[in-house]
């Protein structure tokens, strides 16, 4: 068994790796932001509305190749190709210029060494492209950043002085002194560096995340989202309370959002990183990572990260779920044993009937019936929607155990056993009945996926927050992320439970167990 149990599981990798690209196509599907047909036009006419839009369509990853990126792009070759543009002043300078800005200190490292190799006239559109970067630092007066004939050489001294500034170990010193003490001067270091500190900043601020962040964590990780938030322009305001720990940890999550996104604008792909980006840096490989990490971003609706909406959600969803299969296993096994015993009798006319009129109702209605007459307390807020749940269920398992349980009563070995004088009740229950819950176990893999699309019904029937009730939420608010990870969790979960019942089916016919056996070694 336990050989057999290994072989489905690891046949279930390639299944859930094949459904995974199923739902990435399917989620492409989705209508797409309205594309920039002009975004430098755009930008020089309101360079904020060119920014929403650019970042809407990074958020999905519009930006990326689908499956291969063949030269994907970090803050060195973002940084040179804006530096080529501006130095030619072409058609694409102003959006070069306008992404040099947005990359910061990052870039500095890439551009300040290169000075040098262009003319005097390209040096000097270079320098006051840099003028804005130079501001948000603090660094050079006005007259420095902005005067041709001082800006190049402004950065020429400021890259000959501050060179070890910018190095991994000098800021993650930097960031390091600044958690165990505060102090103005400290933060004005980071500042200084601008962009070049964020992969710093953002580790830090997922270390405090995962912690249990008391009153010093809040503190400093409000710190760090405020000097991330200065070095990139971007604000962060989840929430009209008073900061609570809480919401620390809420702000920490939504930068590391971000961070999954825009990491490739601030750091330098080397090694082994620039080989594996051709797959990770794709539409495909970031929503892959998502999906196996739990990084499915911030919904819009409300704020909060998807993830513990799915978390939330799906404890309520399946305990609906699970009460619903097993009260309906429960009430349809004696039921079945009970009408296949009294074949064509009044009991099993009574009982067609009875089960067919079950069948018959809409879900929606009984759960509106249940809702109505539901007493007030907390067990029978999951108690009454998963009573809901059981009566469709109920009546085609009962149904489909019926007719097994008819076909092995008339099978030669329950025969055999009548003739040496078994009681009825063992040969029902002994011999009968685990032969004839075979296909009835294999029909559970197929009834989860139904009870989970009948929970969307019950759920909103009745106010519960489960991942059916969010999700008609989420397609009222156009919340794409949300439904793109419940279409993953609703396969990956059908999947899980095709095997599980693969498993339950070879543990009752160890027949099955062998068979599938052999059929896989030849395969072999």
């Amino acid at each position: 068994m336990l050989r057999f149990s290994t072989r489905r599981l690891l046949w279930a990798i390639p299944t859930l790796f094949g459904i995974s690209v199923i739902v990435f196509l399917l989620t492409s599907l989705i209508p797409e932001p309205a594309g920039l047909a002009s975004p430098d036009a755009l930008l020089a006419l309101d360079p904020t509305v060119y920014d929403a839009l650019e970042e809407e369509r990074r958020q999905r990853f519009l930006d990326l190749p689908r499956f291969i990126n063949e030269h994907p792009s970090d803050v060195r070759t973002r940084a040179e190709q804006a530096l080529d543009h501006i130095a030619k002043d072409d058609e694409h300078a102003l959006m070069a210029a306008h992404t040099l800005a947005r990359l910061g200190g990052a870039a500095l490292p890439h551009v300040l060494p290169k000075l040098d190799r262009f003319a005097p006239p390209e040096r000097t559109k270079v320098a006051l492209a840099l003028a804005p970067i130079g501001e948000r630092m603090g660094v050079g007066s006005p007259a420095e950043l902005r005067d041709p004939q001082k800006a190049s050489a402004f950065w020429t001294r400021f890259w000959e002085d501050r060179t070890l500034d910018f190095t991994e170990p000098s800021v993650r010193r930097t960031v390091g002194r600044l958690l165990r003490h505060t102090s103005e001067l400290r933060e004005r270091d980071i500042t200084e560096v601008d962009t070049f500190a964020l992969s710093e900043i953002l580790l830090a601020l997922k270390e405090l995340q995962q912690q249990h962040a008391g009153v010093g964590d809040k503190e400093a990780i409000l710190r760090l989202s405020g000097l991330a938030a200065h070095a990139t322009g971007r604000t962060v305001d989840l929430t009209d309370e008073p900061q609570t720990a809480e919401t620390a940890r809420q702000i920490a999550r939504d930068w590391q959002s971000w961070w999954y996104v825009h990491k490739s604008d601030y750091v330098t792909f080397v090694g082994p990183e620039r080989i594996t980006a051709a797959v990770s840096e794709t539409r495909y490989g970031k929503w892959l990572a998502r999906a196996v990490t739990g990084q499915f971003g911030i919904s819009p609706l409300d704020n909060r990260p998807i993830f513990d909406k799915l978390v939330d959600g799906a404890q309520i969803t399946f305990a609906l779920t699970g009460l619903a299969m097993l009260a309906s296993y429960l009430i349809a096994l004696p039921l079945a044993l009970l009408s296949a015993w009294r074949h064509n009798k009044p009991v099993d006319r009574s009982l067609a009937l009875v089960l067919f009129v079950l069948y018959s109702l809409p879900t929606f209605w009984v759960a509106e019936i249940f809702v109505r007459v539901m007493p007030p307390g907390s067990a029978g807020r999951i108690l009454w929607p998963s009573a809901a749940l059981t009566v469709a269920s109920l009546a085609s398992l009962s149904r489909y155990q019926r007719t097994a349980m008819l076909e092995v009563l008339g099978l030669d070995y329950v025969r055999t056993a009548r003739a040496k004088g078994v009681s009825e009740f063992r040969v029902l229950v002994m011999h009968a009945l685990r032969n004839a819950m075979m296909p009835t176990v294999t029909l559970a893999g197929l009834q989860l996926p139904t009870l989970i699309g009948g929970a969307f019904i019950v759920e909103e029937v009745f106010a519960l927050p489960g991942l059916g009730y969010q999700s008609l939420r989420a397609v009222e608010g156009h919340d794409n992320a949300w439904l793109i990870a419940m279409i993953l969790l609703a396969a990956v979960v059908s999947t899980v439970g095709l095997i599980v019942s693969d498993l339950a089916y070879a543990a009752l016919d160890p027949r099955v167990r062998e068979l599938f056996l052999r059929r896989e070694g030849t395969h072999a």
